[in-house]
């Protein structure tokens, strides 16, 4: 199963779409991430998110790194619940929401994605 069908996606869904690109900005540099131990990449993609025991719901991430990730949902989540991320192409990734504000919820991966699995992500984003 991949991140456009199974039931995450409807059936009209046969495409994903994603963009996205390194940030150069002055404020992303590593030393003024606040509390981040990877760089973060600026995408627009989206993805499936579910919490544990739940049916999944179709996110839009903001942002991406090898740690975590930050996406915009209408769930109602809270600090330190579980959840999986279902990004395009891979098998689900399990993370833990550490903030939220409004719609907007960031999460750490349980365990680190690859640097190249995120290389990947942003090569298919057309940024790469």
């Amino acid at each position: 199963m991949n991140a456009t069908s199974g039931p995450w996606h409807s059936a009209s869904e046969t495409t994903a779409s994603i963009r996205g690109e390194l940030s150069t900005e002055p404020g992303f540099a590593p030393s003024q991430q606040k509390g981040r131990r990877a760089d973060r990449v600026t995408v627009e993609l989206g993805a499936g998110l579910r919490q544990r025991g739940a049916s999944g719901v179709t996110v839009q991430i903001m942002d991406l790194s090898t740690d975590g990730f930050r996406v915009a949902t209408h769930l109602e989540l809270c600090t330190g619940s579980d959840v999986w991320l279902r990004l395009p192409g891979l098998e689900p990734c399990h993370a833990r929401v550490v903030w939220l504000e409004g719609q907007f919820i960031g999460c750490a991966f349980v365990r680190a994605l690859h640097p190249a699995v995120l290389e990947m992500i942003v090569a298919k984003a057309g940024m790469g």
